[in-house]
């Protein structure tokens, strides 16, 4: 923690935001510069106005010599209003737009490119979280600290300029405005404590809501809330978490509303008594009406130079703090190797030899490894089958294999090389998987499938694979036919497809890759067993000379692999061919027997037969 505050101070943070700005649009900084001057010279002209003219007065100037006085002041404020209204026009359209999608677009390209394994810990998800929050604020960060900073100099300025015209009429006044100001900083501070101590805490809350919220309107569980009568639990729920977070924001707004009330108390105290001293002054003879007018303004515009420092500070350090939540998300580094990498096996080469020395994997924040000591070797060509319990950690397995998991001990390595040394990307290109929670983008079924932009699509090859799949014939029957736009909720002339078609889709995308490794990691499971056996057969044919690996529920799917795998207690209990694996009467004879008795159908007989000939 102490090296992140050392990396991300206020200072960096502030060099961070300007760069970015800067990058964006140099236009936006310039005209907070100018903002900043303009902001403490036309209130002071407007106060120095009126002693000019009294001044003027009293003197008994020609009425020339009062016209050009006055006519000068009032070009200039002309001209500082106007400098004024364009600097703020330009730093509200640019600081409130272009620095925001900035970091909106860096955000979306880190969780794009990040390691799987990093994008999947729970730990990184809170650090996105905490960052996702302060770009979605009222307020970003990418948009408050130019304007925190900006208002700061203004303030900063106007209480340096307005405290030597205060001190130059009398010291004792300046001396009575900064002890009722240090009062009301403590004060404020209490607030910005409270705020501070209470923030974690309230993100953590603002997090629930979001998610209860999610859940209320998401069809995907909308079946469950009402066939099971859970509105009633979930919105007890949300009333809690409500209430838990109205406290801590109220304990917030108190504080708040208790440091604004001591200020406009001791604001009442503080200028009532600076204007009886200068009453006093004026009286007496020691101060001009003109002299008076202007300090009489000027403690009152000193007063608030001074609050204003006090509350921008405020804001400027809590943007600070939220701008370091987003760049500890952006910077976190990736494990996997990004560069040029070992070179990749090609050619006659492809597809190489997969093989797992004593690989060993456990979870972050697990305390047992999932997987221990698994020695595997997949030959080139080699049809696998992984079958084993829920949790068994099948999946775990192809996420290793895949480069998607490291591993937390021993190697993988393909054609003889770490997968570590490889390109990450190229590595991936190397790779057909198709995972059972399947995932459409928002794009037409063509491009769904073959994952590219229109140009670069082989349209003809989208169909062929269709077929394959079979999805062809509900596609074909759509009126934009592999054109037809899915994600309802992004198009309203989207369509939606049923969880077998989904699965039917993603078939087809391993398919359009024509990867030299095939992964199936349970993509059939929405099907009817008869679906399954057939899409398992045509993948048979198609994938041959392909290394291929199968995970499956259904075991009879798996009989045409050439080595099944069992899973089991964190390691491969079992291992050989189907035939193997039943005569030696252990755990897979076992489960393959007891699903046997729900798959009698002669037609499912058929097609494993024809699996077992491929």
């Amino acid at each position: 923690m102490s090296k992140e505050k050392e990396a991300y101070s206020p200072w960096s943070n502030i060099v961070y935001s300007m760069r970015l700005h800067w990058r964006a649009r140099p236009l936006t900084l310039i005209c907070c510069v100018v903002s900043a001057i303009v902001g403490v010279a036309l209130p002071f002209v407007n106060i120095l106005m009126p002693k000019i003219v009294i001044d003027n007065l009293t003197a008994r100037v020609t009425p020339g010599e009062f016209i050009v006085s006055v006519g000068v002041m009032a070009l200039l404020l002309a001209a500082l209003s106007c400098a004024k209204s364009y600097a703020d026009l330009i730093t509200n359209e640019s600081v409130g737009t272009i620095s925001i999608l900035k970091h909106l677009q860096a955000t979306m390209h880190k969780h794009l490119t990040m390691d799987f394994e990093v994008l999947e810990s729970p730990g990184y998800a809170k650090l996105g979280e905490k960052a996702w929050r302060a770009m979605q604020s009222n307020h970003s960060p990418s948009s408050n600290i130019p304007r925190s900073m900006t208002m700061l100099v203004i303030n900063v300025l106007g209480f340096v300029t307005y405290g030597m015209v205060i001190v130059n009429v009398h010291p004792l006044i300046i001396l009575f405005l900064a002890v009722s100001a240090g009062i009301n900083w403590l004060a404020l501070s209490r607030a910005r404590k409270i705020e501070r101590e209470t923030r974690e805490e309230r993100s953590k809350l603002q997090g629930k809501l979001w998610y209860m919220q999610k859940v209320s309107k998401e069809p995907s569980g909308g079946k469950d809330v009402r066939l099971y009568g859970l509105n009633s639990l979930i919105s007890s729920v949300f009333k809690s978490v409500i209430a838990t977070s109205t406290e801590k924001e109220h304990k917030v707004a108190t504080g708040d509303m208790k440091a604004q009330l001591s200020d406009a108390l001791l604001g009442l105290v503080r200028d009532g008594a600076a204007y009886a001293f200068l009453i006093y002054l004026l009286m007496n003879g020691e101060l001009t009406l003109g002299n008076f007018v202007l300090v009489f303004a000027a403690i009152g515009a000193f007063a608030g130079w001074l609050s204003g420092i006090l509350t921008h500070s405020s804001e400027l350090m809590r943007a600070l703090s939220e701008l370091s939540d987003i760049r500890v998300y952006l910077d976190v580094p990736d494990v996997s190797n990004t560069g040029p990498g070992h070179e990749l096996p090609a050619g006659d080469m492809l597809p190489p030899a997969i093989t797992l020395n004593n690989v060993t994997y456990t979870y972050p924040e697990a305390k047992e490894p999932t997987l221990c000591g698994i020695d595997l070797v997949i030959t080139p060509g080699e049809r696998i089958a992984i079958v084993g319990a829920n949790g068994a950690g099948k999946t775990t397995l192809i996420k290793l294999i895949c480069g998607l998991y490291k591993p937390t001990s021993g190697e993988i390595t393909l054609g003889g090389v770490d997968i570590t040394r490889f390109n990450r990307d190229r590595y991936f290109a190397m790779l057909s998987t198709v995972f059972q929670d399947i995932h459409l983008f928002c794009c037409d079924i063509a491009g769904n499938i073959s994952q590219q932009s229109p140009d670069r699509t082989d349209y003809e090859k989208v169909k062929k694979c269709l077929e394959l799949s079979g999805l062809l014939e509900k596609v074909s029957g759509l009126e934009q036919g592999e054109s037809t736009l899915l994600v309802r909720r992004v198009h309203d002339d989207a369509i939606e497809l049923s969880g077998g078609e989904k699965q039917k889709l993603a078939l087809a995308r391993a398919l359009y890759k024509d990867a030299p490794v095939i992964i199936l990691d349970e993509p059939t499971a929405a099907l009817d067993p008869i679906a399954e056996s057939e899409i398992y057969q045509r993948y048979a044919e198609l994938t041959a000379g392909k290394t291929s690996i199968y995970i499956s529920h259904r075991l009879a799917s798996t009989r045409f692999c050439d080595r099944i795998l069992l899973i089991d207690d964190g390691g491969i209990a079992e291992c050989g061919t189907h035939d193997e694996l039943m005569r030696y009467g252990g755990k897979y004879a076992e489960m393959f027997n007891v699903q046997s008795r729900y798959y009698k159908d002669e037609e499912v007989a058929e097609n494993e037969d024809a699996l077992h000939l491929a």
